[in-house]
């Protein structure tokens, strides 16, 4: 997924520092995430139709919104790692210009969403959709922050290098007191399997 066009176009933060600018904000924040999200699946769909023979299945996996999670909510994921880098722009380790100007390209869809998206694209139908709350069987003595962080390292080390140069030892510190003043490690999401055949 790219970062929503709207909100790069516009020069609108996706994640201001300032509580009430980003209150402002987070309807049209959320409405761009969501509209790139719909673009971009599309697209993924469409390109996946034409390297599939006629009826050929395919099984894709999404990290989405658990259905009690509201759609006024923000990403988890984007909202972490932004309040995450936002500490660090009050430590002075990245400049706010920068913080300003980046788009975490991660949106958590419901899973209706996808159901719609994949639906009005038209290439392929549903045979089946399951959520997962990966949580479920989590042992919460290995929940560590740690973990977690080592696992955000790996989703968003490339982007975040790439953006704010050489920065990550300070983001993993950043991310593990974050972490471990939150105590709650475990995020408003589930996992989408669906079973497609092309039409």
């Amino acid at each position: 997924m790219q970062a929503p066009e709207d909100l790069f176009r516009n020069l609108i933060p996706a994640y201001d520092m300032d509580k009430d600018a980003r209150r402002q904000r987070h309807r049209l924040v959320l409405e761009a995430y969501a509209k790139q999200f719909r673009k971009d699946f599309t697209n993924f769909l469409k390109l996946r139709a034409k390297e599939l023979v006629s009826k050929g299945r395919m099984v894709v996996s999404l990290v989405v919104r658990r259905s009690d999670v509201t759609a006024t909510k923000f990403s988890y994921l984007s909202r972490t790692i932004s309040q995450i880098l936002s500490v660090m722009v009050s430590e002075g380790v990245i400049d706010k210009e920068k913080f300003d100007s980046f788009y975490v390209p991660v949106y958590e869809p419901s899973s209706k969403e996808v159901r719609e998206t994949i639906e009005e694209e038209g290439s392929f139908s549903i045979k089946e959709m399951q959520v997962h709350d990966p949580t479920t069987d989590m042992n919460n003595a290995l929940s560590t922050p740690s973990k977690f962080v080592n696992l955000l390292r790996a989703l968003c080390e490339p982007i975040l290098v790439q953006h704010f140069g050489d920065v990550m030892y300070e983001f993993v510190s950043a991310a593990e007191r974050h972490w471990s003043l939150e105590g709650n490690l475990l995020g408003p999401y589930a996992m989408l399997a669906i079973s497609l055949a092309k039409a």
